[in-house]
């Protein structure tokens, strides 16, 4: 790209999770060239993990259609403590990597600058970089997925403490004597409201006799009940799940009010897997709690909201961290985004830089274009049907702003549910006649989507979870 809009520099970010690795190439304005995602080794082998981390990074470089030398840095989160100074992992544990030595071994493998860091501090500043706590002075976020770990930034730094393990929200007592933990202490926070122990406590009322439709979902074996998995329990009403959910987003509310009245940030974040599937049923009791708070604050501001960046908060925030490494200071062109020239040349033709479109079309925060819905993929059921996909595609890659096109009469389509999901993530949303919101989108500076309807199907809200 060179280095037009500041665009010098290219980083690769790794997520390496407790059950997927994630990595990315992206440039300093946030902007995602490619991606390749897998799953984390289950062997146990500290070498196979990396062996892993190491063909992801191999793959997303080749997939970006860049040379190694355009790579200014690396930024790799692990879910755990780490020493970013010695690039050591001290302990993981959720994963086999405790004790090992990575970024010199990275930095000798690729050559390049490695920033080791936790997963829950940089998605943290993932989401005060683009997402929902973009322009904040303050903000905690709290990841539920697993585990639970979180973050806290304040003047778009992290706070990572003495010992580097501030933020280990997940391992404050939540229950004298409850559950052991994965850290080894009893009635942590992980230990009452991660996944972990949304599994166990399904798992152990399956055992005394109570039925639920997971049991038939994942054929009989509960071992591992993902994310997704509960969502659809909830969707069907299952009422195992969904009294073991609201109990877990019970003590996520409480363990939000601990952080308020700890350190008071302007917004607290909540993300991870288990939000991201499950946020919108935990939403309304976890706001509950924190409406509730009966000590007063000294001025009206700031929140709580979910995650706008879903899956890629963790590998964003270890772009700024790579960034910084090299003196990037990427929070100053996160509107240097190159957005496509868009017209309308009839009633119900839109035509976008040389293409002209008749369908609906959609406008990420990157820039590129896609008619709507997406196509189908050999068996693969058509996805892009309902009003959550479409929220959910406009809410990827970071966007301040999200412009609605209703239709050439802009008169028969609810756009409700959109704005109550964007009003949970902190992102504005304008609706307007197409031919209008055209306009606004020419005219408009800020980082945003677009979604414009030609006249085509209305998006169903029957798998409608916004």
């Amino acid at each position: 790209m060179g280095k037009k809009n500041g665009k010098k520099h290219h980083f690769v970010a790794v997520d390496v999770g407790a059950t997927k690795i994630l990595a990315v190439v992206c440039d300093p304005c946030g902007v995602i060239r490619s991606r390749d995602r897998r799953e984390t080794p289950r062997s146990g082998k500290p070498e196979d993990v990396i062996a892993s981390i190491e063909s992801a990074i191999d793959t997303v470089v080749r997939k970006s259609d860049l040379y190694f030398s355009e790579i200014s840095a690396i930024g790799v989160a692990i879910p755990g403590v780490v020493n970013p100074k010695r690039g050591e992992i001290l302990r993981t544990p959720n994963s086999c990597l405790s004790g090992v030595s990575l970024e010199p071994h990275l930095t000798a493998k690729f050559g390049k600058r490695v920033v080791l860091g936790n997963d829950c501090n940089f998605g943290t500043l993932g989401e005060a970089w683009l997402g929902a706590g973009r322009e904040a002075s303050s903000v905690f976020g709290i990841f539920v997925g697993t585990g639970i770990g979180s973050g806290f930034v304040r003047k778009r730094k992290l706070w990572r403490g003495a010992r580097e393990v501030a933020g280990e929200i997940g391992h404050i007592v939540m229950g004298m004597g409850g559950p052991v933990c994965g850290c080894g202490n009893r009635g942590c926070f992980e230990a009452l409201a991660g996944r972990n122990a949304i599994e166990r406590e399904i798992r152990e009322a399956v055992a005394r006799g109570e039925s639920t439709i997971l049991t038939d979902l994942l054929q009989g074996d509960l071992s591992v009940i993902k994310s997704r998995v509960l969502r659809m329990a909830l969707d069907q009403k299952d009422p195992l799940v969904t009294r073991v959910i609201s109990r877990a987003s019970e003590v996520i509310g409480y363990a939000c009010l601990t952080v308020r009245h700890l350190l008071d940030p302007e917004w607290i974040v909540l993300g991870g897997g288990v939000v991201e599937a499950c946020g919108d049923y935990m939403w309304e009791t976890i706001k509950r709690i924190i409406d509730a708070d009966q000590l007063p604050g000294a001025q009206q501001r700031g929140g709580i909201c979910l995650s706008a960046l879903g899956d890629d908060a963790v590998v964003l925030g270890g772009v700024v961290a790579a960034a910084r490494a090299v003196g990037c200071n990427v929070f100053k062109l996160v509107r240097n985004v190159e957005y496509p020239q868009v017209k309308m040349t009839s009633r119900d033709t839109l035509k976008v830089d040389k293409k002209t479109f008749t369908n609906d079309v959609v406008i990420l925060s990157d820039g590129r274009v896609k008619k709507w819905p997406p196509e189908k993929k050999g068996d693969r059921p058509n996805s892009g049907s309902s009003t959550a996909d479409l929220a959910e595609t406009l809410c990827r890659g970071g966007t301040e702003l999200v412009i609605l096109g209703t239709g050439p009469d802009g008169d028969t389509w609810d756009v409700t549910p959109f704005f109550q999901y964007f009003e949970k993530r902190r992102i504005s949303v304008l609706a307007l006649p197409t031919a209008q919101a055209v306009g606004s989108y020419q005219r408009s500076k800020s980082r945003k989507t677009a979604f414009f309807r030609l006249g085509g199907a209305t998006p169903s809200t029957s798998e409608n979870r916004t």
